[in-house]
């Protein structure tokens, strides 16, 4: 077994650490896989996302944001997963309340602005637009 000296073992035990974090800091992290934002949207895989699909993805984000149950979502509930402007863009009663026909009003208003070449599907160079991005908001 080899034997150091106090101060050899401190220096080594330094260096080690230096090591360690400079490897871990400059080590290289693997990329992520890109996500695909139609997954768990595009039913069909056909590479596009129809106003149906937009609608079922739609009404699921809804269902699971109504965390109370009573058929309408506040902004406590749905905080995180639209923005503050969104709401009270859908929020055509102005009741501080999403019921589920105003966010579906809000969806379909969205997917048509999203559907920029009017084939009555989103694909994902659409998705990529402003529009595009937007609907993904309200829809998954």
């Amino acid at each position: 077994m080899l034997k150091l000296s106090r101060r050899a073992a401190i220096a080594f035990a330094v260096a080690l650490t230096l090591h360690t974090a400079y490897a871990a800091k400059h080590s290289p992290v693997p990329a992520a896989p890109p996500v695909d934002p139609m997954d768990g949207i595009d039913t069909d895989n056909d590479g596009s996302i129809s106003l149906d699909e937009a609608n079922l993805a739609a009404s699921a984000k809804f269902d699971s944001l109504d965390t109370t149950l009573d058929g309408k979502i506040d902004r406590n509930e749905i905080k995180g997963h639209i923005t503050l402007a969104t709401f009270r863009e859908a929020d055509k009663s102005k009741d501080k309340f999403l019921n589920k026909d105003e966010y579906m009003a809000l969806v379909a208003k969205r997917y048509k602005a999203a559907d920029t070449d009017n084939d009555g599907k989103v694909d994902a160079e659409e998705l990529k637009t402003p529009a595009g991005r937007a609907l993904l908001e309200v829809i998954k």
